[in-house]
């Protein structure tokens, strides 16, 4: 199963590298700058092939892909012909186009990914069958009152499937018709065995919602999905609110309670940060529970690493990106040469909490969240 989810890890990471390195290829040839070489995969090279200026090539170790364009290079020497076509001849907008384009390439995958969930796979929703009946429900001030539902003889594995009339399309909708009528009685036609019955019950008033008394089935769900339009539309509400929570999430990473559980000092929660060793995990165990919930965990994990790459520290995007507003702002060109210990520093860093949270990953694995 280790091999499995390693297997996993390192064909996602290859998948995600090759988009990124296409991303910045696009916009680079878009804007007007020479990409010097395009290659799918590290290594020597297989096969190869010269067009436009560029080299494209098929490598042995297909483990993602690699860009060289023209100039970016701080020790690299430009023609004066070629300069006008290299990465520092050309302003300082293009060269930011360039640089943001592997993350919102990313970005692209993951509201595509979420399209499909909407439409056309579908979005798993608890069809509204009852998991649990509750005696009793306890108020806000902390008084016990009796369930409706137990007082009416609902039982586990009831299917509500419609309310005075209207016909139930699921869970959600259930809880909406319900809440919109607080301590008013309601016809309520359930599904029990393959026979239908129907109960009157009078809903209790809690926080001006209407509650019955009743915990859903979690396990009994449909895919719901949306047209195409509609798909498209909270493809990118869903990238946009996820993009939130994962910038709130990013504190977490580098705190003093991660420093801890890399040290040993601290027990791990299935929120704490992982390697992309346990992403694959997650994946993997996403997987099992459907198509949907595997795109989603996938999208998230591309998300994550589209926003991961926007940090400001070299040698990520992000630290190129605040060295294009420096200059910008005070015209004066930064000597990238310089950078090179920082960007050092960061790579080591980063491998050394990337390989301890793999060795965790692999010897305590993690549920999903």
């Amino acid at each position: 199963m280790i091999v499995i989810w390693v297997l996993l890890g390192v064909i996602a990471v290859a998948v995600i590298i090759l988009v990124h390195e296409l991303g910045h290829y696009l916009a680079a040839r878009a804007v007007g700058i020479r990409v010097q070489q395009f290659s799918i995969g590290f290594g020597p090279e297989i096969t190869g092939w010269d067009r436009g200026g560029t080299r494209y090539s098929l490598k042995w170790f297909l483990a993602g892909g690699s860009v060289r364009i023209l100039g970016m290079n701080p020790d690299e020497k430009v023609s004066e012909d070629d300069f006008p076509q290299s990465y520092y001849g050309v302003p300082h907008w293009k060269r930011a186009v360039v640089v943001l384009a592997g993350s919102f390439t990313h970005v692209l995958l993951v509201m595509i990914l979420f399209y499909l969930i909407y439409w056309p796979v579908g979005v798993p929703v608890p069809k509204g069958k009852v998991g649990e009946v509750t005696k009793t429900i306890q108020t806000y001030d902390g008084e016990e009152l009796p369930s409706p539902a137990y007082e009416h003889g609902l039982k586990k594995g009831d299917l509500i499937i419609s309310v005075d009339g209207v016909r139930i399309e699921d869970w959600n909708d259930l809880v909406e018709k319900l809440s919109s009528r607080p301590g008013e009685e309601v016809e309520l036609e359930i599904l029990r065995q393959g026979r239908k019955i129907k109960r009157t019950v009078r809903l209790l008033s809690i926080d001006g919602r209407g509650v019955l008394g009743i915990k859903v089935d979690l396990k009994d769900t449909l895919n719901k999905k949306s047209n195409p339009l509609k798909a498209a539309v909270y493809s990118v509400q869903t990238t946009g609110k996820l993009s939130v929570l994962l910038l709130k999430a990013f504190g977490s990473i580098f705190s003093v309670r991660t420093f801890k559980i890399l040290i040993g000092k601290a027990q791990r929660t299935p929120e704490s940060p992982r390697s992309i060793v346990g992403a694959a995990q997650l994946v993997a165990q996403a997987a099992k529970y459907g198509v949907a919930e595997f795109l989603a965990m996938l999208a998230q994990i591309i998300l994550f690493l589209a926003i991961f790459n926007l940090l400001p520290l070299p040698p990520l995007d992000g630290g190129h990106i605040i060295v294009i507003i420096f200059e910008k702002i005070f015209r004066k060109k930064v000597d990238m040469r310089k950078l090179t210990p920082v960007a050092i520093l960061v790579i080591v860093v980063l491998a050394v909490i990337a390989l301890r949270l793999a060795i965790l990953d692999i010897m305590q694995p993690l549920p999903l969240p």
